[in-house]
This record gives structure tokens, sequence and C-alpha cells, in this order.
């Protein structure tokens, strides 16, 4: 202890103890003088003194900096290309990085997001992420374990001069307050007046709706608006920070207790006539999500009990943070997004790191006469490579930042092009600014210590490690030029072929009729039919429960051939495959009365019996409340369909008849004979007559297709522009190298050239010391490309991971361009003069 504080003394005092040892240094010398005693190298000495006291790194770290500054401030253009370069390479990632932070890592802006929870049920062969709405009651009323349960429901609301249906979201009134909201204007919803029983309807208006719809009228507070032709008041407008808990981007927000007032319904019923929400939860101080879990589900046996019908047996609330963007099911979808894109990014970096290796090595070149002085005045090998290494280190940091600007430069646009909502501030953290700083410092390792050796070794002429750095270049960029070419060839193709069903004119109607009994829902339903089919151009009227490419899906989870599979499950009546043009294989179709029959597709029936016909076959589809096995039997075979992505080759789907009880959540599907847009208004206008009550949402099902492209044709987009941005940054550095050993070979040139050689011979001997690095290049990132795309099976609809016209356009690209980028310096060699190049000094 005590040498540590002596040494913490000299680290915050050494200039007063320098010059106090210079002092006595003096006086002893002139001692010594008079004594006849020699005293030796004062400078030495004083060395040896330091290094008695320790912290020398600290003096040394202090003058390598400085030399670096100097030596950076006098090559401007050096050092500009340097940083542009690394800030290109690291700004992308920090991008990346960024994205998967909001998206994963940062909590919400809401009040103590680490203490909340998000509910879902579960219980054997039964999983939903929503919860019957007394359900989520009967938990607030009795949990111990929780500070307080939020719950939402979402629903469209007609709104009186407005001609789109508003997106409202149905909280209970603790939601706004207990996420630490604040009204711009006005109030938001309160427990005590909002919840209790006859109270006036209310809404809160998003500060964006307010902006867009009323246009900033502060004056709209306390007025009454129509929303399903029904009054409410708006007490408040919510601050623009104010996020809510996921993505949803809401007009308005209403207590969910006056949901039946706007939409219909019975708030107390846990099956017919009631809704489900979303559960959320604030736990207790000092427990933990496990004790959370236990105690919910006491409750859920003493629920189920109570409701044996409609709480599942040993049903249990498992939990996962509720203070994020993404769910844990969104995560687990995100994994090889996230892996892909890191890869990609990376090989952006590694290139521009490639770049400015070479760029240091032919520095050193520049620099040779600078390092044999230090060698001479005594700087070891050592002391050479923390030097230029120091020199790299500086460079890097001054990446970092430029990277950080480029990043959160890149990301805002990326939000505003995509549509995120606006108050998720891309704007680096902590997280952010260390992923920079440590790629600045990875990349600084990468370009700048192979350099520093091969300076320091004075082995900065040999060609092997310029070489290496162009194969990795080239690897990295065709990586890229690859996989963004097989992501635009599946886009087109997905673009232009059909995904096993025929949308292109094809109507969904949502009628809203959740609040239904399903007797009143039948009636409704075979009305619309009727009036539907009696327009002109419908030929065809069918039921779904979960519509194609729509937001609604049910997955099942089988085992088949010893792996998980997702089975997508669908509720329909017997015109769906008329309907979607969906051909029937084998077999027959379902007809009235089918309880106890299914229809799988033909990707199902190769998966589960390979070369066996399906038909008679029995399929285990979970357990009833009994806790029977539930086995229908097959009675068809339809052709196979991607129905809820377009892009998802490992579609599988199985077809029931929709019984009595689905009815009221049921959306009809209409086909036309011809373009399906002159009906549209024709088709929601029948749906209104039918019921006033209803306010149906119609939608044409080759929208919804577009939508279901758009996340694919983002990613396509954004590869395509990294792929160009590598593939620049690869031909910058074959073009300085090129010129580099150019002004390397002058002199074997000229002799060359008044020797007679001829013009192509001369561009063959300077291009042909690449031409190895280049071809190796090209054969290790066509086999990285074809390991990586893997990753991307899913998105490659219609065409292989091993796509040959992918590659072969995305090598000859890469070649063509290279081979421009590399004949332009090389041109110069052309120019030399044969009598100067023999004068080369």
């Amino acid at each position: 202890m005590t040498e540590l504080f002596r040494r913490l003394r000299y680290l915050l005092n050494r200039r007063r103890f320098d010059r106090e040892l210079a002092a006595d240094m003096e006086v002893h010398r002139e001692m010594a003088g008079t004594g006849g005693v020699r005293f030796g190298n004062p400078l030495r000495l004083r060395e040896e003194a330091r290094e008695a006291w320790g912290w020398t790194w600290v003096d040394r770290l202090s003058q390598d900096l400085r030399y670096a500054a100097r030596m950076i401030r006098r090559s401007p253009g050096f050092t500009v290309s340097a940083v542009l370069m690394l800030g290109l390479g690291i700004g992308v990632n920090v991008a990346a990085f960024g994205f998967f932070n909001l998206m994963v890592l940062r909590p919400l802006p809401v009040r103590d997001p680490g203490t909340l929870l998000r509910f879902m049920r579960s219980a054997p062969g039964n999983f939903s992420d929503n919860l019957p709405y007394p359900a989520v009651a009967f938990y607030r009323q009795n949990s111990k374990t929780l500070s307080a349960v939020l719950a939402l429901s979402v629903g469209r609301l007609a709104m009186e001069g407005d001609d789109r249906q508003v997106n409202a979201h149905f909280v209970t009134a603790n939601f706004m307050t207990e996420l630490g909201a604040t009204a711009r204007l006005g109030g938001l919803l309160d427990p005590v007046r909002d919840e209790a029983p006859g109270a006036d309807p209310v809404v809160v208006l998003t500060y964006g709706f307010w902006q867009r719809h009323f246009g900033s009228d502060p004056s709209v507070v306390g007025k009454t608006i129509r929303l399903n032709d029904k009054p409410a008041t708006v007490v408040g407008i919510a601050s623009r920070e104010f996020s809510g808990l996921d993505l949803g981007s809401p007009d308005l927000w209403a207590p969910i207790t006056q949901r039946p007032y706007f939409l219909g319904g019975d708030i107390n019923a846990l099956a017919d006539g009631g809704f489900s929400v979303e559960m959320w939860g604030r736990i207790q101080p000092g427990l933990t999500p496990k004790i959370v879990e236990d105690e919910l589900r006491s409750l859920a046996a003493v629920l189920h009990a109570q409701h044996p019908k409609d709480i599942w047996d040993k049903e249990t609330m498992p939990s996962e943070p509720g203070g994020y963007v993404t769910t844990g099911l969104m995560r687990g979808r995100l994994v090889p997004l996230l892996a892909l894109v890191s890869t990609l990014v990376l090989l952006i970096l590694a290139v521009a790191c490639g770049n400015l290796g070479s760029l240091l090595l032919a520095r050193g070149v520049a620099r040779e006469r600078e390092m044999a002085i230090r060698v001479a005045a005594g700087a070891g090998r050592g002391r050479l490579i923390r030097q230029l290494f120091t020199e790299s280190l500086v460079l890097a940091l001054l990446g970092s930042v430029a990277g950080l600007a480029l990043g959160y430069v890149v990301l805002r646009g990326l939000m505003v092009w995509t549509g995120v909502p606006a108050w998720l501030d891309p704007t680096p953290d902590w997280r952010v600014i260390v992923v920079a700083i440590g790629l600045g410092f990875a990349a600084s390792i990468l370009f700048g210590l192979t350099p520093a050796l091969q300076v320091a070794r004075q082995r900065h002429r040999a060609g092997r490690v310029r070489q290496i750095l162009i194969g990795a270049q080239v690897a990295a960029s065709c990586v890229l030029l690859v996989v963004a070419g097989l992501l635009v060839r599946a886009l087109d193709h997905a673009a232009s072929t059909s995904p096993g069903f025929e949308y292109q004119q094809v109507i969904s109607i949502d009628p809203g009729i959740s609040n239904y009994s399903p007797g009143a829902a039948r009636v409704y339903l075979d009305a619309l039919e009727n009036r539907l089919r009696n327009l002109p151009g419908v030929v065809a009227v069918s039921l779904a429960s979960n519509p194609p490419l729509g937001n609604r899906w049910s997955v099942m989870k089988a085992e088949i051939g010893g792996r998980a599979v997702d089975v997508h499950t669908n509720h329909i009546d017997p015109p769906f495959f008329e309907t979607m043009r969906i051909p029937l294989l084998r077999g027959r179709n379902l007809a009235r009365g089918d309880t106890r029959a299914i229809i799988v597709s033909e990707s199902l029936a190769q998966l589960q019996w390979p070369g066996e016909d399906p038909l008679g076959r029995s399929f285990k589809m979970g357990v009833d409340s009994a806790g029977a096995e539930i086995r229908p039997t097959v009675v068809g075979v339809s052709g196979s369909a991607r129905l809820l992505s377009p892009e998802d080759p490992d579609a599988v789907e199985i077809y029931q008849l929709a019984d009595q009880s689905l009815l009221p959540s049921m959306v009809m599907l209409v086909r036309t004979s011809a373009p399906p847009e002159g009906i549209v208004p024709m088709v929601g206008s029948i749906a209104k007559t039918v019921d006033a009550k209803v306010f149906p949402v119609v939608e044409l099902m080759k929208v919804s297709f577009q939508r279901r492209l758009a996340t694919a044709e983002y990613g396509a987009v954004a590869v395509s522009l990294l792929g160009v941005l590598a593939l620049g940054l690869a031909c910058l550095g074959i073009v300085g190298l090129v010129a580099y050993a150019v002004s390397q070979r002058t002199k074997e040139i000229g002799i060359r050239m008044a020797l007679g050689a001829k013009s192509g011979d001369v561009l063959t001997v300077v291009l042909r010391q690449f031409s190895l690095p280049v071809v190796v290049g090209l054969v290790v990132g066509v086999a990285g490309a074809a390991a990586l795309s893997q990753i991307l099976r899913r998105q490659l609809y219609g065409i292989s991971s091993l796509d040959p016209i992918t590659y072969v356009a995305a090598i000859g690209l890469f070649v063509v361009t290279v081979a421009v980028a590399a004949v332009l310096p090389a041109r110069r060699a052309l120019r030399v003069d044969p009598v100067r190049a023999l004068r080369w000094d």
C-alpha cells in the first residue's frame, strides 16, 4: 500500500519531482566536481530515477500521441482519406448495431421499464400471447406480487370527418400514468374517473394524430368527437415522447372498460362476446419473475375451477421482460437476420481495413528516411512498432467519431424510410459509443499492426502482405455482391410468381363483428354473402379465420420426422379453395358437418407421410379439455400455399371447417372476374348497409401482398447498397495498389520499353502480380457466399441459395469493375519516358 501511494504521489506531482530531481542532481554534480569525482551522464541518471519512481509509460504514451498528432497534421490528404474510409466501415456497423440496440437492448422510454413483465398463457397443447379481459381483471384484483396490472386491446373506429379508420388502443385507465406519460395539453386517463360504472366516454389523442387531423388546434381539448357514431370527450393530448409498450402507432387511447361502448360485446365474457387483451404487470420490489409466475399459476387454477370451459386445464402464465420493443418470439425470429446483417456489415469494415492497411504500407515508403534516422539514433524495433501503432490508434479514434456521426445519419434515414415510429430515438447511447470505440480499436489492430510490423522490419516493399489484403477485400466484396444478387433475384421472383394461390383479384372484408354472438354473426355473414354474390363480376365468396397475407395467424407446434415444425392452421368454409384458387390434388373438399376432418397441404403430407397415401390418416392436433388426443382424419390434400408469408419455403398448412363459435371473428374473401378496384367502395357500402352498426375494413389482397414484400424489399436494397459500397472500396484499394506498383517499377518499365516491349506486355507485367490474389479472393468469396446464403434460405423464395445466374452475374460485375479500376492507373506505365526511367534513382 505504501509503494502504491508513493507511485500515485509521483504520478500526480511528477513535474515538481522532476524539477526537484534536476536541482538535486545539479548540486551533487557541483559537489562531485570540486572533489575530483566524475558524476556521470545527468540525462541517463534522471531517466533511471524516473524508472525507479514508475509511471514512465504515461510520459511515453503522451510523447507518442503528440508525435502521432503531428504526423497526421502534416499529411492532411492521407488523414482525410483514412478517416473517411474507416468512418464508412465503422458507420455501417454502428447503424446496424444502433438498430439492434433500439429493437432489443434499449428499454422503452417509460417509467421503470426493468420492473415490467409481459405475460402469456400456456397449457399442454395450447399457447396464446393474449388473455381474456375478465381473466386479466381477476389477476389484477387478486395478485399480491404485482403492484400494477396493465392491459391493451387494439380496435379500429370510424371517426366523423375522417375518411380512414382511426387506430384506437383501449387500455386500462392506469396505463398512461403507470408508464410515466405526461400530457401535452389537458389531462390523461384517470383510473378513478374513467373506470367508474357509468363513466362518461373519454379519449386521449396522440401528439401525431392531433397534429395531422386537428392541425395542432389546442381548443380540441374538452370538445366532443364522434367515433363509430358515438360521442366521446377529448380530455387531453399526450406528449410527443410517450410510446406505449409496442411499435403500434395508435391515434388515440380510450379506457378499456369503454370498448363495448364503441365496438359492442360483453366485457365480462370469457368466450363468446368477449375480447382478448395483451397483459403487462409491474413486479413488486424484491420479488423475482418466478415468484410472480407461481402466484399467477395458482390464480389460474382458481379461475379454471370457476370456468372450466374457458380457462385451460393446468394453465400457466409465463412472462418475459415487458419494457422492450421486441418480444421473446420476435427476438427468436430476429436472430438469423441479425447474424446475417452482422456478418455483412463486418465485411464492409474488413474491406475498409484492407484498404487502410495497403495505404499505410505504401506510406511507409515515404517514411523510409525517417525510420532510418530513428534507428540510427538508437530507436529499437519495438519503439518503432509502438509509435506506428499509436498513429493507427489515433486514426481509429478519429474514424470512430466519424463512424458515430455517419451511423446516426444512416439509422435516422432508415427509420424515416421504413416508417418506424418517431418516438424511437436513434441518438447513440453508451452501448453504441462503446461499440464504435471497440470497432475502432479492433480496426486499428487489423489495419495498423501488420503494416507497423512490416515497416519496422523494413519489409514494407514486400508484396505478400499486399496480396493477402487484396484477396481479403475481393472475398468480402464478392460475398456482399452475391448475397445482394440473391436477395434481388428472390424479390423479383416473389413479386412475379404465385405464392400457391391467386391473390390479384381477391378482396378481404373484416366486418368487425367480434362482439356478435355466433348466431347473430351467422345471420349477418349469410346476408352479406348473398348481397355480395349478386354483385356483377363476383365469382366466389368464402370465409377464413386467418385470411391469406393478413395479420392473423395460428401456429401449431408438431414434431415431424424428428424435428419441430410450425404448422399453420386455418378454419374455413368449403368455398375457400375455389375463392383462393388453391387446387385440391387428392381426396375431397370439406363439407358441412365435417367436424373431425381436415385437409392438409401437399408439403405437410410429404413431410408426415413420405411416399405414402395420406388420405384416411389421422393427425394429432393437441388434446381436449378432458386430456384426450384430438386426431382428425385427412380427407383431402391441397396444393402448398404460403398463406402467411410469400417467401416462406417451409410453410405447411392444415385446413379445418370453422365451427359456430368462430363466426364472429371470421373474414370474408371475395373473388372477382375483373380487377377488383372498381367494386371495393360497393363492397364496403354493402357490408355497412347489412348492419349500420358495423365498421368493416375492406382491403385488396394484392395490397397486402405488396406490404408483405416490403420487408424483403428493404433488405434487398440495404444489402445491395452494402455490396456497391464494398465494390467501391475494393476498387479504390486496387487503384491505389496498382498506382503504387507502377511507381515502384518505373525503372523496370522504362528498361522494358527501351528494349521494345509492347503496350500489352507492359500492362501484363504490371497487373500479373494482382491476378493470383484476385482469383483466390473470388474463390473464397464464392464459398463464403454459398455458406452465408444458407441463413437466407427462408428469404430466397423461388430460387436456390446456389442460383447460378446470381453467382455468374455478381462475379462478372466484380471482375469487369475491378479490371477497369486496375487498368486506369496501370496505363500510367505506358506514358513512362524510357530515358527518364533509366535515370530513376
